[in-house]
Order: C-alpha cells, then structure tokens, then sequence
C-alpha cells in the first residue's frame, strides 16, 4: 500500500522508494511488470522495481571476431546472450546456460 508520498507502508513501517542509481527520491509510479510496482526516476530516467536483486555475472566472454570484451545483452529465462562492446560494428552475439557462466 502506498500514501501520497510514494512511501511504501509495510505494517507499521514507512519505507521511501529511491532511485538504486542516483538514490534520489524523485521517482513516479510507472506501470507494473509481473504485478510488482514499476518506477521511473525523474532524475536519471532509470526504470527500476523497488527491492529487485540483479543477477550478478562473474566474468565477461572475449568477442571471437574481433578480441573486445562482450557485455551482457538480455537474459532470458536460464539463457544468457551476450553483445560485442563494439556493436553496431561487430554484431556478434553468444549464448550461454547460466549454469555455464
């Protein structure tokens, strides 16, 4: 439940909803994804869900074309893509189980 300072009310706590980049409190309601509140921060225009974990990846794969390290592009359900740093002039692409990574 929120009251009209974007506060999440918890029981008896109030938690303020804040931006995990730029930790500021200027933020709006901005949808809902898979029925969990959705922001966007006015500051930074970073959308994000409250209290959401991002899923650490321990190491980068090396681009086989042209040697530049990957970053990661999407996960998708237990499949890791990943994108060559230098696209849109590589435009090569891995996949990996998240068991592999």
């Amino acid at each position: 439940m929120f009251n009209k300072n974007m506060e999440i009310v918890e029981g008896l706590q109030t938690t303020m909803v804040k931006c995990p980049v730029c930790d500021s409190e200027a933020v709006y309601r901005y949808g809902k994804i898979r029925g969990r509140q959705r922001y966007q921060c006015i500051m930074c225009g970073r959308q994000f869900i409250n209290g959401a974990k991002k899923q650490e990846i321990q190491g980068r794969p090396v681009c086989p074309r042209c040697g530049k390290l990957m970053n990661l592009y999407r996960i998708e359900g237990d499949i890791i893509r990943f994108r060559c740093s230098d696209y849109p002039a590589c435009r090569t692409f891995k996949k990996f189980l998240i068991k592999e990574v």
